[in-house]
């Protein structure tokens, strides 16, 4: 059983009332309010699977809360504030003041105030966040026939990082050379521990968009939020930065895998009519590279059907 099995399952139990304009299935719920439409995302995330050991205190802060303000920003919207519930088993007084001091840095830089929130005791670490945000115009899922793809940032560092994290976990890798990994990537490692979520980007996008999504389950799997498409290697790995061609070459892993499945990369998936208005609403704010369009049926990299990877809870 998978994630999806459990979605679909609930979603069969569940009805909406007038005023939800959307409910499961896209980054965010929507509300329809007289002049505007609230938006609310929930994620929540556990010490084992979602907080890699080399993340601080401070760092977990900052990451539950951007996880949660990158589906805000996946819908174009601007935040407004969250929520965050907090399960502990042994709770530790100085690990919770730096988590929480990091929890309100990040929120601060997103203009997303943390204003509530539950504690109570658990098996493990635990953050469930709820976040809220407000547009006049928000940006679903499903790009639109003819459509450009494009993708906000970089694709491909939280993949080496984890591959870091792997090698050394199952002893390929000894401390020493986890170390030297660790002060040869330095963007590779940040990309995993100080993600951002593109709040700026998105509302930015707004008017210009016709789908968008962000890049939390790998890019192979978050594609399938914009239908069918064709996509360009070529063109996708201008995206990628130096540093994982780099580590690409010493460990001979293929570019494009790495690029199509690094997930919680939180960069904005988005379909365009004209990439040149993407373009020009983001100058400033961050890079933005085309890759593929939307067509009418199939789903391929260079003519090629493309096999989905990503990330996928499973049980």
């Amino acid at each position: 059983m998978n994630e999806f099995d459990i979605i679909n399952i609930i979603s069969k139990n569940i009805s909406y009332k007038n005023g939800v304009e959307r409910g499961i299935g896209d980054d965010c719920a929507v509300f329809k309010l007289e002049n505007q439409h609230l938006v609310i995302t929930t994620d929540m995330m556990f010490r084992s699977t979602h907080f890699p050991e080399i993340l601080t205190p401070f760092q977990i802060g900052m990451r539950i809360v951007t996880a949660n303000v990158s589906d805000i920003a996946a819908m174009c919207a601007k935040p407004l504030g969250m929520v965050i519930s907090m399960g502990f088993d042994k709770p530790d007084l100085k690990f919770i003041d730096e988590m929480s001091k990091g929890m309100n840095f990040i929120s601060k830089e997103y203009g997303c105030p943390i204003v509530g929130g539950d504690t109570n005791k658990s098996k493990e670490l635990t953050l469930s966040g709820t976040a809220f945000g407000i547009t006049n115009n928000p940006i679903y899922r499903g790009g639109n026939l003819g459509n450009e793809i494009c993708i906000t940032g970089t694709i491909g560092r939280v993949f080496c990082a984890l591959k870091i994290l792997e090698m050394s976990k199952n002893g390929i890798i000894d401390k020493l050379k986890f170390e030297k990994l660790i002060e040869e990537f330095p963007e590779i490692i940040k990309k995993l521990s100080e993600p951002k979520a593109r709040v700026l980007e998105g509302i930015s996008l707004n008017n210009v968009v016709t789908s968008c999504s962000d890049i939390s389950d790998g890019l192979s799997k978050d594609l399938n939020h914009v239908g069918f498409f064709e996509i360009y290697s070529k063109e996708l790995l201008k995206a990628v930065p130096k540093d994982v061609v780099e580590f690409s070459e010493k460990f001979d892993i293929n570019l494009i895998d790495i690029a199509l499945n690094s997930g919680e990369e939180f960069e904005l998936l988005f379909t365009v009519k004209d990439f040149k208005n993407a373009k020009k609403v983001l100058k400033g704010i961050n890079t933005v590279t085309k890759f593929g369009k939307v067509v009418e049926s199939g789903k391929t990299v260079d003519g090629n059907n493309i096999t989905f990877e990503g990330y996928v809870h499973k049980w």
